[in-house]
């Protein structure tokens, strides 16, 4: 796989702060005399949430300093209950030049809170080093956001976007597109439906949706127009909470009266201001008493 394909599989959101250099030069690079790599960690200590989408990318910069070009394994081992996208990658490293490579770091819904290590290593007999990694527990419990880090699904999600985005805890639309958000997958075809689930039976006080609202996009051009806010039901049919029909908001909160106990929370979207996506920057669900 080329490294352009790499990246553009793990792209997620970065900030790079200032790293450490773990190894110079690979003992696969030198057997073949191919070059001077070292390997930088970019990320700093990750925080990972316990849950299907509080994963965090873990960030490589390998530099080639001399002059011909080196092909580099790059070993990533977890220590429980981290989980990583891959063990290895391979990469070629052009002479004078670098390659960032990513790694998504998550832990298991129900893990403990605690400190772990990822090790990294480059090259079969390179030196390790440990990367630090935060885990924090799924929130629960009255003032809890129950849908942030999912698990979530959609009828569709756009190639461009992902799945998780609307339960990142980024509620802000100036990072559409970029770093959160949800945007459907078939143009102009609606229903749509965005859905976050709890896992078990938990009594619901407030619904906030924020739908796509910046100054490039205002909602009354972009947000959702019309759509149903629903909880599933013990039998298992979904209830409408509340319609929503012309909005022109980018941000809506909804309390059901009375409170209600469910496992799943969904936005069924009908329409769109700009006639084409369904959008949602966050959904939060809270258990406020």
């Amino acid at each position: 796989m080329s490294v352009r394909k790499i990246i553009a599989l793990l792209a997620v959101s970065l900030t790079a702060v200032a790293g450490v250099a773990l190894y110079v030069g690979t003992a696969s690079a030198a057997r073949q005399g191919r070059g001077s790599v070292t390997m930088t960690v970019q990320s700093g200590t990750l925080d990972v949430l316990a849950a299907p989408c509080g994963g965090r990318p873990l960030v490589v910069d390998l530099a080639n300093s001399g002059s011909q070009g080196a092909y580099v394994d790059v070993f990533i081992t977890p220590e429980r209950p981290l989980v990583t996208s891959h063990d290895v990658i391979s990469t070629y490293v052009p002479p004078n030049d670098n390659v960032v490579l990513r790694a998504q770091v998550s832990a298991p819904l129900g893990s403990a809170g605690g400190t772990h290590d990822v090790s990294l290593r480059l090259g079969p007999r390179g030196p390790r080093q440990e990367a630090a990694v935060t885990v924090t527990p799924k929130p629960s419990g009255p003032g809890a956001n129950l849908a942030l880090g999912g698990p979530v699904s959609a009828s569709s999600t756009h190639g461009n976007f992902h799945v998780c985005g609307g339960v990142d805890g980024n509620a802000n639309s100036d990072d559409w597109s970029t770093r959160t958000g949800w945007n459907d997958g078939t143009r102009a075809v609606f229903p749509d439906t965005y859905t976050v689930a709890f896992g078990g039976p938990q009594p619901i006080d407030r619904i906030v949706l924020y739908t796509l609202d910046s100054v490039r996009y205002p909602a009354a051009r972009n947000g959702l127009r019309d759509f149903d806010v629903q909880v599933l039901g013990n039998g298992g049919e979904w209830t409408t909470v509340s319609r929503v029909r012309g909005n022109t908001k980018g941000r809506l909160e909804f309390s059901p009266d009375p409170v209600v106990s469910t496992t799943s929370v969904r936005v069924v979207a009908l329409a769109s201001n700009s006639g084409d996506y369904s959008r949602i920057v966050e959904l939060e669900v809270y258990q406020d008493s």
